[in-house]
């Protein structure tokens, strides 16, 4: 395994802000929403046209304001638009000169190495995202990083390098995923990872996506940004064990990478307040989340620390369930509800990446 740990802020290196946020799924239009209905309890389970092996019609949480016809690439650019479409105010401050970096974090299966069709959807919502930025005169420079549930560490990682080396004055972190699609609902009917009402070893697919712009302190207080948050730590680690190989499930790739947050609070004598995991019911995740939450929470999570599990709500977000988390995060901590000054985000990708992310709020000055 190979763990890379990157810390933020107090004796390590400046922490990347986080300036501007925006989420959509099926239960929100943008991270105010959805944190609010999450804690109305509401969810965005609803029965799609996509019918299961044993006859019944796959429960997905999809964004029902989507046009259903609307599959695969071209509904992931639909999304897209609107994210950034909520964040071009801010960008238009950059000006024509200002290095502005778009990283997309994508499901694994548009990944080179994953079928031809979900290449080719990858590279039709690159230029999607590439032309609805140009054409609000902004130019950016864009990469994919396709690694699924953990894609957020990786490229938060990326970002900060390029923010300290000053290669890009911001960036963009876009998360996005949906399972509406023809060719990926017959992936998981091959799996049987779809749940049909009957098999409780699997999950129900949701949808959707969140941006995060990422700048340093001196670009947002020239452009008068607002600073929602900031990363304190971003770690990638290897797990052995995926859900598609018998190895011996440890935990250990989760594990270590938690532990190296919980070892950083621990000797700044802080707690871990909120912990939000990319859980779903599929055998393989729970158990290697009840080996890796203690192990993690070990020493810094206090009497009042909330474990939460966005997809009892919003269904399996894939590659956009940290960058989803991250902004309801820093809903949750602006508002004191929870009543937290930091949050663990954590991801697990099928191919066996593991991602966790340190989000704090606001800096007091």
């Amino acid at each position: 395994m190979t763990l890379e740990v990157r810390h933020f802020g107090g004796k390590h290196p400046a922490a990347p802000l986080v300036c501007g946020t925006a989420a959509w799924n099926g239960l929100g239009f943008d991270p105010h929403q959805i944190w609010a209905f999450r804690r109305a309890d509401l969810t965005a389970f609803a029965e799609s046209p996509f019918h299961c092996e044993n006859g019944t019609r796959a429960t997905m949480a999809q964004i029902r304001t989507l046009p259903p016809k609307l599959f695969g690439a071209e509904r992931l650019a639909a999304i897209a638009g609107r994210l950034l479409g909520s964040l071009l105010p801010q960008l238009s401050a950059l000006g024509s000169g200002a290095r502005l970096g778009v990283l997309l974090c994508l499901p694994e299966r548009m990944g080179e190495g994953g079928a031809r069709p979900f290449a080719l959807q990858r590279k039709r919502l690159e230029a999607a995202v590439a032309e609805a930025l140009r054409a609000a005169s902004v130019d950016p420079v864009l990469r994919s990083l396709p690694r699924g549930h953990a894609a957020l560490a990786f490229a938060l990682i990326e970002a900060a390098d390029a923010l300290a080396a000053r290669t890009l004055d911001a960036c963009l972190v876009v998360g996005l995923d949906t399972r509406w699609d023809l060719l990926a609902v017959e992936e998981l009917l091959a799996a049987s990872r779809l749940f049909d009402g009957e098999n409780l070893d699997s999950f129900i697919p949701g949808e959707g996506g969140a941006l995060l712009l990422l700048g340093r302190k001196d670009v947002a207080r020239a452009l008068r940004w607002p600073i929602l948050g900031r990363i304190e730590a971003a770690v990638t680690n290897r797990e052995p064990a995926t859900i598609e190989n018998d190895i011996g499930n440890l935990a250990l790739g989760l594990s270590r990478a938690a532990r190296a947050v919980s070892d950083r609070l621990a000797e700044e004598k802080r707690s871990l307040d909120w912990w939000i995991t990319d859980l779903t019911p599929e055998t393989f995740r729970v158990q290697e989340f009840g080996l890796a939450w203690p192990r993690g929470a070990a020493g810094v999570s206090i009497e009042r620390a909330v474990v939460d599990h966005p997809s009892i709500h919003l269904g399996d977000l894939g590659a956009a369930s940290m960058p989803t988390a991250v902004t309801i995060a820093l809903e949750g901590i602006r508002r004191g509800a929870p009543p937290a000054r930091n949050c663990l985000v954590t991801g697990s990708s099928d191919n066996g990446d593991r991602g966790v992310v340190l989000v704090a709020g606001a800096p007091a000055d």
